[in-house]
């Protein structure tokens, strides 16, 4: 095993993988139609409920800089890729949506676009989301991009789902799903399933091009909603198949990237040879008590990560993520939630009994797809697990997974200051050990071991959110955000928003 203490910060040269139109003019001018889209609309009507029919309509302007080239991380992280890593001196998001009906019984529908435009040296203009929906009875049809979180976390506070959190964009996705939890028939109530399946597309820009996301989830909830308990228990599936190989890894594997119903049904089953490494499979079980108790609610969850059948038989039982929160929902109050977690990537299939220090697992990587659980720059899961883009010491022009080795401790607190001011405080501490599949150049021809020893982080977050005073429809949010240790470059930011959000209803009811 190759170690080394951590690396010195070089000059970085960032480039980012997310689709650009690098000439300045549609970036600018979706932030300048931001900015008059919002003073326009500052004194309009606010958006009242989520009804169906009228359309809901948001127009977000926002900036982020640093003491540093690069944001700090809670800057950046988890915003579904709305921040570039070296900041965002302006930019703006055009959004609306006609969100489902509700009615009972009968077809409904539900439709949505977002555009983000920023405008900077390496100005980008993009679609963050669009997308269409049907719902008819128990099941709902879902096309195009939209954002999503998997799993069942504190969404609003938590590090995020280990497989599937808020930190990159999008990705094109057909899926079916039940909306929520559905009744077992005959149960009276005391037996709910969900579930959902999707095929999607994992786009190009990677060691293997065009490559299928095949996704599952079911959950099962034990104890009727309305009870002061539930329990609740999930198998969640991601499998990263088919594509077009690069040079890198072409001939590999001979059928590694097959295509088709029959690989499919494979993948659905995730059936392998004994001699196949692909496809890449990765997934976790997820649990989690739910209690009602007068004014509090409380979340205890844990999710145990796999990557093969030795994780799928509990091999790996210390890695994954533990949380526990508490809410007061009745109000304002001065706390109204409180979340800690604790995430741990370490063990990755090795064999202590044999003085193994790190297994031969390379979670969100892989010999073949070796782009890793990535998406334009920016990791599909929780984002403590960092691509080269987000890792110090690693030139940001290679692909895959650079900081896979992390443990960490997390809490969030949130609550109402006094009327108009709302509040959360972010803190989370990791020790971070690299990574044994780092890529060696830009085509990934080879994989590297690229530990060193564990390197501590701060990372804290100050975050303020409310109505702008004497007006309807506005709101504000400020955050300020701090970095300091070893494993990156001691960092200040800050970052301000203002998002007008309104009704329109075409039928002029």
């Amino acid at each position: 095993m190759t170690t080394s203490s951590r690396r010195a910060h070089p000059a970085r040269v960032t480039r980012y993988t997310t689709t650009r139109y690098k000439r300045g003019l549609p970036a600018g001018l979706i932030v300048w139609v931001g900015l008059c889209a919002l003073l326009m609309g500052a004194s309009a009507r606010p958006a009242q409920g989520q009804g169906g029919g009228p359309i809901q309509s948001e127009v977000s302007v926002f900036g982020a800089g640093a003491s540093t080239e690069a944001l700090p991380f809670w800057l950046g992280a988890n915003q579904y890729g709305r921040l570039g890593r070296s900041g965002t001196p302006l930019g703006a998001r055009l959004a609306a949506r006609r969100p489902f009906s509700g009615a009972k019984g009968g077809l409904d529908y539900a439709v949505g676009a977002g555009v983000i435009g920023r405008a900077s040296a390496n100005s980008t203009l993009y679609v963050q989301e669009l997308y269409g929906q049907l719902r008819y009875g128990p099941l709902q049809l879902m096309a195009g991009w939209k954002k999503q979180v998997i799993g069942r976390v504190d969404t609003a506070r938590s590090l995020g789902g280990i497989t599937r959190s808020e930190n990159a964009t999008p990705l094109p996705k057909v899926r079916v799903s039940t909306p929520g939890y559905v009744p077992v028939p005959g149960t009276n109530g005391f037996l709910g399933v969900k579930g959902y399946l999707a095929h999607g597309w994992m786009g190009e820009g990677r060691v293997v091009q065009n490559a299928f996301l095949h996704e599952k989830y079911g959950y099962l909830r034990l104890l009727p909603p309305e009870w002061p308990v539930t329990l609740h228990a999930g198998l969640i599936h991601h499998a990263v198949w088919g594509g077009t190989p690069t040079d890198a890894v072409a001939g590999r594997e001979a059928g590694a990237f097959r295509d088709g119903l029959r690989q499919f049904g494979r993948v659905f089953f995730a059936l392998r040879g004994s001699d196949e490494v692909g496809p890449d499979h990765l997934g976790n079980y997820d649990f989690s008590v739910d209690v009602s108790a007068g004014p509090m609610e409380a979340q205890v969850y844990r999710q145990f990560f796999f990557e093969d059948k030795a994780g799928l038989w509990f091999r790996n039982v210390w890695d994954g993520l533990w949380g526990v929160g508490l809410r007061r929902p009745g109000g304002p109050a001065l706390v109204e939630a409180v979340l800690y977690e604790h995430f741990r990537f370490i063990r990755q299939n090795a064999k202590y009994a044999e003085g193994q220090r790190a297994g031969a697992d390379r979670n969100f990587s892989h010999s073949l797809y070796r782009s890793g659980w990535t998406h334009r720059g920016r990791t599909l899961g929780l984002p403590l697990v960092t691509p080269p883009a987000g890792t110090p010491g690693v030139p940001d022009d290679r692909p895959g997974i650079a900081n896979s080795l992390v443990v960490a401790h997390h809490v969030a607190v949130e609550g109402t200051a006094w009327p108009g001011l709302s509040y959360r405080l972010t803190g989370t501490y990791s020790e971070n050990s690299g990574s044994t599949s780092l890529c060696s150049d830009p085509e990934c021809t080879d994989l590297l071991d690229d530990r060193f020893s564990r390197t501590g982080q701060w990372s804290l977050l100050v975050e303020a959110f409310g109505r702008v005073p004497g007006t309807e429809a506005l709101a504000y949010d400020l955050g300020v955000a701090v970095d300091t240790g070893d494993f990156r470059q001691e960092s200040v930011g800050v970052r301000v928003g203002l998002t007008w959000r309104g009704l329109h209803d075409p039928l002029g009811r």
